[in-house]
């Protein structure tokens, strides 16, 4: 059980504001996440993950639901902290915040809690963290099992990437790996590995998707890294009526995922 502080107010100088502004600019602790929007806070509450650090504004005046949100969160923060809007207005990340902020905890997994999934979606390389969040609030919707960050240049702790996921980020199994342990991982779970392609392979609508399948999508400028065409895979594509080449990844990711989720859930 927590220990519940008494109420303090502090003003930047204080340590929980430096540790706090280090979790939203810096990666020095990846299993940390921050956000100021109540939705996601709300799904922090839901999905009883801890709350690291929280902080708030003394000078708001919140309405009963945020209130009573901002009280839960209190009893589930190992530290809190009153302050006062301007120094609230330093961490704020949205213009429209309730001046509540709080680090919140990742869920952790590792390759071997992937073990008895069969539907996985790889991220390969990708950078743009609004990216990435669409593509997490898509796998959301279509039931994916797990999703596999390989070298992926946005961190899954990125406060723009749990704002994109809409906190999509905080509910799915997610974890960040190597290139190298995720294809030994897959080829060794016998999982068939659909490569997303601008045109090379077959239509996406020609295949069934059944069985244990990982699909993936790779970097916004450079696509897949070319060592996952050194193993067994198949390359899915989607036809494009036009001279472009490629859909934006989180389009593309979107359209293959809901293609393998009908087709799945249909057989």
């Amino acid at each position: 059980m927590f220990s519940v502080i008494l109420m303090q107010r502090i003003s930047k100088t204080h340590d929980a504001y430096k540790k706090m502004k280090n979790y939203i600019k810096t990666n020095l602790y990846p299993n940390i996440t921050v956000t100021d929007d109540l939705q996601i806070l709300s799904l922090a509450v839901q999905s009883n993950l801890s709350i690291d650090l929280l902080l708030y504004s003394y000078e708001q005046t919140y309405q009963k639901d945020t209130s009573i949100l901002l009280n839960t969160l209190k009893t589930k923060a190992k530290e809190w902290y009153e302050i006062s809007d301007s120094t609230y207005q330093s961490l704020a990340m949205k213009e429209n915040h309730a001046g509540i902020i709080a680090g919140i905890e990742l869920p952790k997994y590792t390759l071997n809690d992937f073990n008895n999934k069969s539907f996985l979606f790889i991220l390969d390389s990708l950078e743009i963290p609004g990216n990435i969040g669409t593509i997490l609030r898509t796998l959301e919707a279509t039931t994916v099992d797990g999703i596999i960050l390989v070298n992926s240049k946005s961190k899954l702790h990125n406060p723009k990437l749990t704002q994109a996921s809409r906190g999509c980020n905080l509910l799915l199994p997610i974890l960040e790996s190597t290139y190298e342990e995720t294809l030994s991982f897959l080829l060794n779970q016998n999982f068939t590995i659909y490569l997303g392609e601008p045109k090379l392979g077959n239509d996406y609508q020609s295949y069934d998707y059944q069985g244990k399948i990982a699909i993936v999508v790779g970097n916004e400028r450079f696509g897949i890294q070319k060592d996952w065409y050194n193993h067994s895979h198949q390359k899915v594509y989607i036809p494009m009526e036009t001279e472009l080449n490629s859909l934006n990844v989180g389009v593309a990711a979107s359209i293959l995922a809901y293609e393998a989720y009908m087709k799945r859930k249909n057989k």
